[in-house]
Parts: C-alpha cells; sequence; structure tokens
C-alpha cells in the first residue's frame, strides 16, 4: 500500500478533500483485506500515530511529505532508486 501511495501521489496529494475513497480503491485493487484496512484506518492509534508524524516532521522543518532523511540529513529523492543509492551512498561513507 505506502508503494502505491508513494507512487500515485501527484494524484491526490495536492487535493484539498479527504481521500478516503482512493485509498479504499487501492486496498481493494491491492486484494487487502478491505474490512481489517478500514478497522486500521479508522483505528484512534492511526490519527495518533499521524499526529505524531506530523510534530516530528514539524520539528524537523518537514513541509511536505514525502520526506526522507538519511543519517540525519534530508533528501531529495523522486523515485525508490533514488532512495536506494542514497542509503548506498551513506553507507559506503561510513566505511
Amino acid at each position: 500500500m505506502y508503494k502505491k501511495m508513494f507512487e500515485t501521489q501527484s494524484q491526490w496529494g495536492e487535493k484539498q478533500v479527504p481521500a478516503d475513497e482512493v485509498f479504499r480503491g487501492f486496498a481493494t485493487e491491492l486484494g487487502l483485506d478491505v474490512a481489517a484496512w478500514e478497522e486500521a484506518y479508522n483505528a484512534p492509534a492511526t490519527l495518533d500515530r499521524i499526529e505524531e508524524d506530523v510534530a516530528d516532521g514539524t520539528a524537523l522543518g518537514v513541509q511536505g511529505t514525502p520526506t526522507f532523511f538519511v543519517n540525519g540529513k534530508q533528501i531529495e529523492i523522486k523515485t525508490y532508486a533514488d532512495l536506494g543509492a542514497a542509503i548506498k551512498n551513506a553507507l559506503g561513507e561510513q566505511q
């Protein structure tokens, strides 16, 4: 699900309306247990986690998502390959 959300963010991320139906559609499309997905999506713990993440991001100066950090440094990526390259580069610097 996270990969689908990342890959399609440009389609739903800038809209000023809830994306519940979009995400539900992703769950169905991916063959997830939609009842279990609904339960997790609507759980108070999910909202708590999101609020914690927003607070953490705000403290770090994050202005949008997705935002990635490697070794405490914010990086700009456009693809999963970019993220992999940044991690490999960071690992190489540590050796």
